[in-house]
């Protein structure tokens, strides 16, 4: 049997360590592709024809719009069952024992999504983040390939659901907002100061949830599109929240909350005590007896609505 990869603490790997590993390790390209709709709204689709056009040497392609996200979901992009999960990386040819390290070619969010699914809510631990994706490839002269995969036998791979927690309904996150803001256990908001503040887009219940601090996980990336543990450290402190914190981290569907899952845990911040609002506020808006809150502080529940 061979020897087992050591793998770094952290659930991030850089282009030199994958380089180095390639022959050893499943690599998933999670990526989607962004497309602008006439009405001047952003939608995701499957980023196969990026995978296609260029991608790491002996990379699978990861669809998160099919096989990868819940097949009847009542959103895009919710988690899948075990059954499922299981399927699509035996369908990848990953093997139980198998090293998987992800990455996508947007700001690594995507890939944090699958992380976060097999790390978190799964057991299959032996995931590591490629630290700024695709541009870090390139950037450190790693090769590309293009062309759909190379044919592959499929996998064992079997995944249970062993943290059914990781994962908070509506319902659960109504309870939590109702008694924020709450510095023991926040609601961090993932997506970008301006959607917090409700200033992108003309939907009247645009903003955030009440009671949710703004942590957009956009801010911890540097200049490369890496995740930059200071910065992360630096928006800990600053929000007052310790390491005894047990955030519920959301965004829009559940995306850059999964990225800013990735950025507290490479900083140092226990996966433990984090969990996530699948649903975001896909979830949270399909309700509209459900308030959300405009400006740059976290108000609280509106009176009247309890």
């Amino acid at each position: 049997m061979a020897e087992a990869l050591p793998l770094p603490d952290s659930p991030l790997v850089e282009a030199d360590w994958l380089e180095e590993h390639l022959t050893r390790v499943i690599v998933l390209d999670c990526s989607i592709a962004r497309q602008q709709t006439p009405q001047g709204q952003t939608r995701y689709v499957s980023g196969l024809a990026l995978f296609v056009q260029q991608h790491i040497p002996s990379a699978r392609f990861a669809d998160l719009t099919g096989a990868f996200s819940h097949a009847s979901g009542a959103f895009p992009f919710t988690c899948p069952t075990a059954e499922a999960l299981s399927a699509a990386l035996q369908a990848a040819g990953v093997n139980r024992r198998d090293t998987i390290v992800v990455y996508d070619q947007l700001n690594g969010a995507w890939a944090a999504r699958l992380w976060y699914l097999l790390t978190g809510v799964f057991d299959f631990p032996a995931v590591r983040c490629l630290n700024g994706g695709l541009n870090a490839w390139q950037s450190a002269g790693g090769v590309l390939a293009s062309g759909t995969s190379a044919e592959i036998a499929p996998g064992d791979a079997q995944v249970a659901l062993v943290n059914s927690h990781a994962l908070l309904s509506t319902a659960q996150v109504v309870a939590l907002a109702k008694r924020a803001p709450d510095r023991q256990r926040p609601l961090l908001c993932a997506l970008r100061e301006t959607q917090y503040r409700g200033e992108e887009g003309s939907d009247s219940r645009s903003g955030h949830i009440p009671g949710s601090f703004s942590l957009p996980y956009p801010a911890l990336l540097d200049g490369t599109g890496r995740i930059d543990p200071d910065r992360v450290e630096s928006a800990f402190q600053m929000l007052e929240l310790t390491a005894d914190s047990e955030p519920v981290l959301y965004c829009g569907g559940g995306i850059n909350a999964a990225g800013l899952a990735l950025a507290l845990v490479a900083a140092g911040f226990p996966a433990k005590q984090l969990t996530l609002y699948d649903d975001s506020l896909n979830g949270w808006l399909h309700d509209p007896s459900l308030p959300t809150l405009r400006g740059g502080t976290p108000g609280r529940w509106p009176t009247g609505l309890n």
